[in-house]
């Protein structure tokens, strides 16, 4: 799994959860056949930092969803669609922050 792919959602709520970012560093996931990842969310409401407007190449803008970050096996995720551009991925770390950080 390659940090920062994006791959359709292999669960149950892909109407509202389309694409899955893998946000886990490769050396990891490589060792314990799981992936980090952070649902991009269709139809959601953006709120500044924690949840912004990211863009999956050739499908438009979804939420990236950092609040309901989760591990899942790696071989569920398949065929990457895309991979989030250099200024998305910098949206990632701040909105993690404002998920475990210190208030």
């Amino acid at each position: 799994m390659a940090q920062f792919h994006i791959y359709p959602n292999p669960g149950t709520k892909k109407v509202e959860i389309p694409y899955l970012v893998a946000v886990q560093n490769d050396h990891i996931s490589n060792r314990t056949g799981a992936t980090v990842v952070i649902p991009l969310r269709i139809n959601a409401h953006p709120v500044e930092v924690l949840a912004p407007l990211v863009k999956v190449p050739g499908q438009g803008l979804f939420v990236l969803s950092a609040d309901e970050i989760f591990a899942i096996d790696s071989v569920r995720l398949r065929q990457a669609v895309g991979m989030l551009s250099p200024a998305d991925r910098a949206k990632i770390k701040p909105a993690l922050d404002k998920v475990i950080g210190e208030y």
